[in-house]
């Protein structure tokens, strides 16, 4: 036949002739090469890099010019340059400037042009028809052309003055602007026209003004460094004019520093351990594809047995069969990959609206990781190649008589499961519970340093224990692959106590184990991977459920403001909690808050001081600090037992701490905290009262009655409690929305709502699919070598019924067994998420797990008995 030109003939019109089978074997190769193109694109698109990041950030200018308030400053490396969001670093010498009223054009050379640039200045409560909000401001000058590119501007135009504005559209939305057009109002009472709807590139999804660097809605801070954005002449040395504009106090960044920031021993060249684990997850993802597109391909060989026979009667070597063969996977792998190439850019391209909404990024343009992507594809095409060897050494075995015959070489060994095997699975196994256990007991050696942060939830990521489960995982996974073939034929062996076709359907795999044994480890790294998350969704639930700190008594609502340092989206006043009670269904409410002293002052901090305790803690080390929160005894009441025992404490003037350590004599210690003048600092009757409950206003809060706080000075109302008469409807919670500016101000108080049912379907589903791709591969591979034994049970009278119910028991077999094996892969990790999240005890997600157990084999034999035709036409057998 000569080379490779008949065999590659013969395998291209093969491949056209069996599309459909053909398409299936692409499609398994195209998937993973589809997901990861997908993945690489939207994530390298959403983190720019290059001129992309230099667009963003500067726009079209050459650079940015930072002018500081002093008349020196210090150079800073590049990485700190591009990346840093404060002031450059100061010099030794004091303030010669104000950098708002400075103008740097006399430093820079003739032509150069200048604009501000779009930074961050802080958040401002805004007033419109229909709702109040708390928005991010952001200012800068959008009409200049050096500023094009770093804000996206949909409609309108940005604003000339300082009583123009443009807002985001999530910002129109909520405040019921159509367009730009319309006004909004500040706290001041000033008002804003509106000339323009904007979104920030990387913030496209937030509420946010834009408005012009002299804007009044933020008083200016005069220290406050200013960024300007420079488009330099063509004559501009920029290195040299960098370096001479340090010793004035300003910093200019070259464009060139923030599309190729050189290294200078800041930044970090990436993580190993991030690299370990992308690693290992494509070399299972690419043993998941040869294993499912072998096998699928196995079923075209097979097919073909009798036109590869011929080629052998008529001259043709085993070694062009296995060229033919071969070639028909790598047509495959360049179908596969190049589809999924195809695919995955389209999606990109057809979806842009709902990606950037998904990453919160304007698509300013499309950045392509070619390296990676030429990587997948090769490895696509490697994959189709890979699945096709073991077919094609199968099919270059066949004798010619047997070939034309149409018979299939079955494996007659006896099945031996390798010691060798059976260590590494031990190995393994035994790693992956000893690394648990280090991460455990990581875990909990954090939870003791951090003892006084509740509601807190640790992880742990200690990288030794961490390979250590990784490499036990992985050993166990290769393990289970290798005797995988030799358990199924041993399981043969029990097959005379089951029934008539579950008994045909495991003789049939243990008898062609050399395709059983891989569709089987497909199916269970699949469903690995189901029963891992599964697992690990439990884990994490659980972990939080432990937890979860309550924000109210059950069933009532709590409307949370701005307080201390605190910075809530919410401010307090009468006519707010008016509102909001008006718009829910409230029997009763109560105020809680902080204390501030009649004569306290704004500090520096621009905050009233409040009262706070200042006891000691259990071993007499430090002192407790905790704010002393004024709330109604009867609404303390409400908490059972120790509620009405601290309510009495209440009534009688005391305050409830909350360590009994706190009590020194029969008094707890406070101050506002206050230096000198309006200082104060006293001792209050204090009572512990054992048994507290985990609530949210009871954490770093010592109550005092409403009417003892009212003796020392102001309530500060820091949160409002509703008890409600029933669930408030969604369109009352959307009218709380509208009044307060934020969706989240109100809680309804329910318990901890756990997700766990949202995860049950996806994984089934996800479970489902996986198994039923490997079983429909594995069914259809036993149909196609099992017609002459098929057409010899007609003919000795077995019902038509007979090949659906085998299909269906051999479809059972597989999956239950893939199933089986895959939820105990999934378990290895199941007790690493264990350790690794906190959980109280090792959940187990018995619903998911039932349900891949027992319903997704049930399902894939119900699925393979329905899809299967109960005749066939007679075949003949040639011994």
């Amino acid at each position: 036949m000569g080379h490779w030109s008949p065999p590659l003939r013969i395998a291209r019109r093969t491949t056209r002739r069996s599309l459909g089978r053909t398409l299936l074997v692409a499609a398994l190769i195209g998937l993973p090469v589809m997901a990861a193109t997908f993945v690489g694109v939207i994530e390298k698109t959403s983190s720019p890099s290059g001129e992309a990041l230099a667009t963003v950030t500067i726009g079209q200018a050459n650079a940015r010019l930072d002018v500081t308030q002093y008349g020196k400053i210090e150079a800073q490396p590049a990485s700190q340059q591009v990346y840093s969001e404060g002031p450059p670093a100061q010099g030794f010498e004091s303030p010669v400037r104000t950098p708002a009223t400075f103008d740097p054009s006399s430093l820079l050379p003739p032509g150069t042009t200048l604009a501000r640039q779009f930074i961050e200045a802080g958040t401002v409560t805004i007033h419109g028809a229909t709702a109040n909000t708390s928005v991010g401001l952001i200012t800068g000058d959008g009409n200049s052309p050096l500023t094009k590119g770093s804000v996206k501007l949909d409609q309108g135009r940005f604003g000339t003055n300082r009583k123009e504005i443009a807002i985001s559209p999530k910002l129109a939305h909520e405040l019921g602007i159509t367009g730009p057009s319309g006004t909004v109002t500040a706290t001041d009472g000033k008002t804003y026209a509106v000339v323009g709807i904007a979104r920030a590139v990387q913030r496209q999804g937030a509420g946010l003004i834009f408005a012009t660097p002299d804007t009044d809605l933020l008083p200016a801070d005069p220290t406050s460094t200013v960024r300007y954005v420079v488009g330099l002449p063509a004559s501009a040395d920029v290195g040299a004019l960098a370096t001479q504009l340090l010793g004035h106090g300003l910093q200019l960044v070259p464009r060139a520093t923030i599309v190729d920031p050189p290294s200078d021993g800041y930044t970090s060249s990436g993580d190993p351990r991030g690299y370990a684990v992308m690693t290992l997850l494509t070399g299972f993802g690419i043993l998941e594809v040869v294993l499912l597109a072998g096998t699928a391909f196995a079923v075209g060989a097979r097919r073909q047995t009798r036109e590869l026979g011929l080629i052998t009667a008529t001259g043709g070597t085993p070694t062009d069969v296995r060229r033919i063969v071969l070639l028909q996977g790598a047509f495959a792998g360049v179908v596969g990959a190049l589809g999924g190439l195809a695919v995955a850019f389209a999606a990109v391209l057809v979806g842009r609206p709902l990606w950037e909404r998904l990453t919160d990024t304007v698509i300013t343009s499309w950045q392509v990781p070619w390296v990676a992507i030429v990587l997948i594809t090769l490895l696509g095409l490697g994959a189709g190649l890979a699945a096709a060897v073991v077919p094609a050494i199968g099919a270059g075995r066949q004798t010619p008589m047997a070939a034309l015959a149409g018979r299939f070489t079955t494996t007659t060994k006896i099945a031996r499961v390798h010691l060798v095997s059976v260590i590494l699975l031990v190995g393994g196994v035994f790693c992956a519970v000893v690394g648990s256990g280090m991460i455990a007991a990581a875990l909990k050696t954090a939870q003791q340093d951090t003892p006084d942060a509740p509601g807190y939830q640790s992880t742990v990521t200690p990288e030794g224990p961490i390979a250590l489960v990784l490499i036990g995982i992985t050993a166990t996974i290769a393990a289970l692959v290798w005797m995988l073939p030799s358990v199924i034929a041993k399981l043969g062996a029990v097959a005379r106590l089951l029934p008539l076709n579950a008994r045909m359907a495991l003789r049939d795999a243990a008898r062609h184990r050399h395709r059983t044994g891989p569709a089987t480890a497909a199916i269970m790294m699949a469903v690995a991977g189901t029963a891992a998350i599964a697992f690990a969704a439990s884990n994490s639930i659980a972990a939080s459920a432990k937890e979860y700190i309550p924000a109210a008594h059950d069933g009532d609502a709590v409307l949370t403001f701005r307080s201390g340092y605190e910075v809530m989206q919410t401010q307090y006043s009468p006519g707010l909690v008016d509102s909001v009670a008006a718009a829910l269904p409230v029997k009763q409410r109560w105020e809680l808050g902080s204390i501030s002293l009649p004569n306290a002052k704004i500090n520096q901090y621009g905050e009233l001081p409040v009262l706070y305790t200042n006891a000691p803690t259990a071993d007499s080390s430090t002192t407790t600090v905790d704010t002393v929160l004024a709330v109604d005894p009867d609404f303390v009441a409400r908490f059972g037992d120790w509620g009405k025992k601290a309510a009495a404490e209440l009534r009688t003037g005391r305050v409830l701490v909350t360590a009994s350590s706190m009590v020194v004599n029969g008094q707890v210690a406070v101050s506002n905290h206050v230096q000198g003048a309006g200082a104060y600092n006293a001792k209050l009757p204090a009572r512990f009262v054992d048994g507290m409950p985990s609530v949210r206003f009871l954490q770093q809060n010592v109550l005092i009655s409403t009417q003892a706080a009212r003796k020392l000075g102001t309530i500060r109302p820091t949160e409002v409690h509703f008890a409600l008469t029933r669930e408030p409807t969604k369109a009352e919670l959307a009218a709380v929305a509208r009044v307060t500016g934020d969706e989240n101000a109100v809680k309804v108080e329910n318990g901890y709502q756990s997700p766990a049912q949202a995860f049950v379907i996806g994984i089934l589903t996800a479970a489902t699919v996986v198994t039923l791709l490997g079983v429909a591969i594995s069914v259809s591979l036993s149909a196609a070598e099992g017609r002459a034994d098929l057409a010899t049970l007609a003919a000795i009278g077995a019902p038509p019924r007979r090949r659906r119910s085998l299909a269906a028991a051999q479809a059972w077999v597989l999956g239950q067994l893939g199933c089986v094996l895959g939820v105990g892969v999934g378990a290895l990790y199941g007790y690493t998420a264990h350790a690794a999240f906190g959980s109280p005890h090792f959940e187990i997600p018995w619903i998911e797990i039932g349900g891949i157990v027992l319903a997704v084999p049930l399902f894939a034999g119900l699925l393979a008995w329905l899809l299967t035709r109960s005749r066939l036409p007679m075949v003949a057998r040639i011994d």
